[in-house]
């Protein structure tokens, strides 16, 4: 128990909670408001545990259009991602990119990442270690949940 409250206080630290839709999200950086703000939310509840690894969904709204590793423009995406917790890395396992904010409108692209296929989670021209502690967060209560 005491893991799963230093992860949620981890995630806690310059970020809000945030209720778009019925999912509850949680805003790990920026403004959900407006247009005009990045921010980044994953979704604490599908944290799922596998022997080291852990598997996350989140998505991201940028606050102008970007171009994915894949050549992919868009203005937001929803994913999944691979947590890596002995080697504290994490990679998408899925992107599904839209090219409005706030994952408005019909899909643009829908991608799978196989295992041999890496896409580090990483969010580029977002200042912090937000990557980081997304890891840290879930290994640290993917490990509280199968105590």
């Amino acid at each position: 128990m005491k893991r799963l409250f230093l992860a949620l206080a981890v995630l806690a630290s310059n970020a809000s909670w945030a209720q778009p839709s019925r999912e509850q999200w949680f805003t790990l950086a920026g403004n959900v408001a407006g247009d005009d703000s990045d921010y980044i939310q994953i979704d604490p509840r599908s944290i799922r545990a596998r022997d080291g690894f852990r598997d996350i969904d989140l998505r991201v709204s940028r606050k102008s259009e970007r171009v994915s590793m894949d050549g992919v423009k868009f203005r937001s995406f929803t994913g999944s991602a691979e947590v890596d917790c002995p080697r504290k890395a994490a990679r998408f396992t899925t992107a599904t990119f839209f090219a409005k904010p706030h994952f408005a409108g019909d899909p643009v692209k829908v991608l799978e990442f196989g295992p041999d296929v890496v896409r580090p989670v990483a969010f580029r021209g977002i200042e912090g270690d937000y990557a980081g502690r997304l890891i840290a967060s879930a290994c640290a209560v993917g490990a509280a949940r199968n105590r």
